[in-house]
């Protein structure tokens, strides 16, 4: 099984002060064989938020982190499929970088997300 990992668990994952900080860590730990992967625009948000909330020091420890140890996925044509998912949505909540995922699941990337946005499971993606 292939794991898609979102901005919304990796911030969790890498920041003490997030509320499901605790549940991200015991999520990873239970799919230690599993291949996990992002795209640039996930890492884009995750070290920005991580920034932003922890402080630079520790964006760039998960940075560092992320590059190491996860897959990167992305083509020009998934973005243009996000682009046409984008515009369907109803909700203004959901993000360009959401849509991303969802053209890469849409195309057979990735069996589940690792996320805690509602957003996956109303666009029918499998969460963990």
């Amino acid at each position: 099984m292939t794991i898609f990992a979102d901005t919304s668990a990796l911030v969790s994952l890498y920041s003490k002060t997030d509320p499901n900080h605790k549940k991200a860590i015991q999520i990873i730990k239970s799919h230690k064989e599993t291949s996990l992967m992002i795209s640039k625009y996930i890492f884009a948000e995750v070290v920005t938020i991580l920034s932003q909330r922890d402080g630079k020091k520790q964006s760039i420890i998960a940075g560092g982190l992320l590059k190491k140890a996860y897959a990167w996925i992305g083509t020009e044509d998934i973005e243009n499929l996000a682009w046409e998912i984008f515009k369907k949505q109803t909700s203004k909540n959901v993000s360009f970088v959401d849509c991303t995922t969802f053209a890469l699941y849409q195309k057979g990337v990735f069996d589940k997300a690792f996320t805690f946005d509602s957003d996956f499971k109303t666009n029918g993606i499998p969460t963990l």
